[in-house]
């Protein structure tokens, strides 16, 4: 699965390729995609369309930053040894 990220100006966004959904209220969402991990800050934000089964959600809101974290070998390695324990 890709990780697709399309946004129209700042207030609406549609992410595909997300495996989890940490947290999320009206000024951050923290999710879980396949490139690594999303921080999305802003106002008002709401997640309308949400499936994830396909791995799809929609935002809206005024979207102020987004912020990915560096996926590390350790992340991966710690994945690894909880599949195969």
């Amino acid at each position: 699965m890709d990780h697709l990220l399309n946004m129209k100006n700042r207030e609406e966004m549609s992410l595909c390729g997300i495996e989890h959904i940490y947290s999320f209220n009206d000024t951050k969402i923290e999710l879980r995609t396949v490139s690594g991990d999303v921080s999305i800050q802003g106002e008002n934000l709401d997640m309308g369309k949400l499936s994830i089964e396909d791995g799809m959600v929609n935002i809206k809101g005024n979207i102020n930053s987004i912020v990915y974290s560096k996926i590390s070998k350790r992340d991966e390695e710690g994945f690894l040894k909880k599949l195969f324990k």
